[in-house]
């Protein structure tokens, strides 16, 4: 029988063994994600190219025992919130990684307010962690989030700066007589003579001829309709989408001058009088339709526009200060007392007919009240226990008078 020491087999002896994939020899090896991003192609020359960031990340989890799962990337301003690749990055971080690295913290974002937002989202918890490569701050400590704040207020006034400088570059040359942007439909961009760095606009003759067959269309009378569907016919590439819309011919048309903003109707009468006849052709019963009907029959028109439409109407009888001052029961017994006066004005020897539970549901409906629970559709039961005053609570009642008071809408 030998002596000495044994190996322990079984349960015991693997206990003992250091385990494979371990950090350090204690806990389960930590789990990271990588973010990478520019702004533009620029950021390279600065060491802050993709691969660069990639290489950063890739050597500091090497050297910290991190298994790095997945490295996100975005090409985009960091002052954007919503970006592909750092969407992408926190939902790994959630499902199946401890730790996001980042290069710089302006990588992730240049908005203190989204830096904020993020923070208190993933890491203030502790459950996860945020690493910045190049900035060593630890984000458990109120010190290292206040010096977190500091760069992020930089790297904010740093993205607000170029946008300025940007802007006022653009403008420059836009005033030298260069084009600088989106080629319009019908134009292509050229290098100028006087400076090839420069664009400057000249016909396409292809899509030229396409604006004149537009301007042909629109002075026989076809409607933009029709010339959507012709083009699309004929498989004409759109300036942009996969097919000619009713926007972009009357877009086309309105930059080509072929056609010319809706100007402001000349009227007679006022908004007020407008909104006033809406009103009392509401009170008689009518429906939005038949108001837009009934509109157009006696020669009102609209400040903008040929004729009122029945989602016109909607829209007005949404804005209508009544909707606003005064809750469900009170509106409905000013319209039924209205309709009652009207009734007798017209009638006076017939005995007025209250309208029925489903119209007066209608009624609620046409001008926007919702129920106590958020509802559009108004029921007869609920219409009933509304009148009796149940629910009163929900709402708060106000002035039964002077319902034009108030901002003036255009109509």
């Amino acid at each position: 029988m030998r002596s000495g020491n044994r190996v322990p087999s079984g349960a015991a002896g693997r206990a003992n063994r250091p385990q494979e994939g371990h950090y350090g020899g204690q806990g389960t090896q930590r789990r990271a994600v990588g973010y990478v991003r520019v702004s533009t192609d620029m950021q390279a020359a600065e060491g802050l190219s993709l691969e660069a960031q990639q290489a950063a990340i890739e050597g500091y989890c090497s050297i910290h025992g991190i298994k790095l799962v997945k490295l996100c990337k975005d090409v985009m301003s960091g002052g954007k919130d919503v970006r592909p690749g750092l969407s992408e990055a926190l939902r790994t971080l959630q499902t199946s990684a401890d730790v996001l690295i980042v290069l710089k913290f302006d990588r992730l974002s240049r908005s203190i307010k989204h830096f904020c937002e993020l923070y208190e989202k993933y890491f203030k918890d502790g459950t996860k962690e945020l690493v910045a490569i190049r900035e060593s701050i630890r984000m458990d400590s109120s010190l290292g989030r206040a010096l977190v704040g500091i760069l992020l207020v930089f790297a904010q006034m740093e993205r607000e700066a170029i946008g300025e400088r940007t802007r006022e570059a653009i403008g420059h040359i836009r005033r030298s007589g260069y084009h600088f942007g989106k080629v319009p439909f019908g134009k292509r961009a050229v290098p100028a003579a006087d400076n090839p760095r420069m664009k400057v606009l000249v016909d396409d003759e292809e899509e030229q001829r396409i604006v004149e067959q537009i301007r042909e269309w629109g002075e026989t009378g076809i409607g933009i309709s029709e010339m959507a569907r012709r083009l699309n016919e004929k498989e004409v590439v759109p300036p942009q989408g996969k097919e000619w819309t009713k926007s972009l011919i009357y877009n086309l048309r309105l930059r080509t001058r072929q056609t010319s903003p809706r100007p402001h109707n000349t009227r007679t009468y006022s908004d007020r009088e407008v909104r006033a006849r809406i009103l009392e052709l509401r009170a008689r019963g009518h429906t939005a339709r038949q108001i837009a009907s009934i509109l157009n029959e006696q020669g009102w028109i609209p400040r903008k526009g040929k004729q009122f439409t029945e989602r016109g109407i909607h829209g007005l009888l949404r804005t209508i200060q009544a909707t606003k001052v005064l809750s469900p029961r009170g509106y409905l017994e000013l319209m039924l007392t209205k309709m009652e006066r009207a009734h007798e004005a017209d009638n006076p020897t017939e005995p007025f007919a209250r309208p029925t539970l489903e119209e007066m549901g209608k009624m609620l409906e046409e001008v926007g009240y919702v129920t106590p629970r958020g509802h559009v559709k108004w029921w007869p039961a609920q219409v009933t226990t509304l009148l009796e005053g149940r629910l009163d609570g929900y709402y708060c009642e106000g002035r039964q008078d002077g319902i034009w008071e108030g901002e003036e809408q255009s109509v």
